[in-house]
């Protein structure tokens, strides 16, 4: 990658979702701490009247404990834009944009009732955003972050005869590597973004929330089946874990460091 015939792979888009699963933003530089998952990223989940999420738990839990985009498709449709430290406007294509400040209960409650004439009655129905001191509610038992190719997302697209967005994949960062899947060759190794240092520990293996257009809410697109028929697996992106804290932003610049 730091071949000077090769184009520099470079952070090109960062997202974080401030509930888990539901909500996204776009934004153009974070500080990363060690060991933690993006600032605000997944730092809420919705939980359902049949949920077991345990409120007294200080601790990480699974998404299976979660109402999401992957159950309910719709939910995938709402974007956030950050307007203060706890304060999002929040869209849906079928709903009134509303501004809330989650830090407040009554509006954590607004927000739930905000939802409901979108959910389908054969699931079970939203109660409560929740939220784990210290702890981002990731897909993983540890605090990671994602990082996809854009290059892998085309080659996919193309698979699928369909342009696939970036935000039905939910990952953080985005870059271009030059070569489609090559991001799966890191796993186990070190890689720096700018002065930020993170172990790459594994490939993701994706769910029916890829199958949905980000902007209706709506299936269509197979891409599990697509990724298993095309590629014998159904795994998009990789997970990540900071080992070095730092600032990155857009344009920065990511370099391989082989690990002995």
């Amino acid at each position: 990658m730091n071949s000077q015939s090769t184009p520099p792979v470079k952070v090109e888009k960062i997202f974080r979702h401030p509930i888990k699963s539901i909500s996204r933003e776009e934004i153009t530089q974070i500080k990363l701490e060690r060991r933690k998952a993006l600032p605000l990223d997944r730092m809420w989940a919705l939980v359902h009247e049949k949920s077991s999420f345990d409120e007294l738990s200080n601790e990480w839990q699974p998404c299976t404990k979660f109402l999401r985009g992957s159950i309910m498709p719709t939910l995938s449709a709402v974007e956030s834009i950050r307007t203060g430290d706890q304060k999002y406007t929040f869209k849906h294509p079928e709903l009134k944009p509303i501004s809330l400040d989650l830090s407040d209960h009554a509006d954590r409650g607004t927000f739930v009732n905000w939802l409901l004439p979108i959910c389908s009655d054969k699931f079970p129905k939203p109660t409560k955003l929740v939220c784990v001191a210290d702890t981002a509610l990731t897909d993983t038992p540890f605090q990671s972050i994602s990082i996809n190719s854009l290059d892998s997302l085309e080659d996919l697209s193309k698979k699928a005869g369909i342009s696939l967005e970036p935000e039905r994949f939910r990952g953080n960062i985005w870059i271009r590597t030059g070569k489609p899947w090559t991001e799966f060759d890191w796993v186990g190794e070190l890689i720096k973004i700018d002065g930020v240092e993170l172990k790459v520990v594994d490939r993701i293996e994706r769910c029916n929330a890829t199958k949905t257009n980000t902007k209706t809410g709506q299936h269509n697109c197979d891409t599990i089946g697509i990724l298993n028929e095309r590629f014998g697996h159904q795994d998009f992106g990789v997970y990540c874990s900071v080992r070095t804290p730092g600032t990155i932003k857009i344009n920065s610049v990511l370099s391989l460091n082989k690990m002995e």
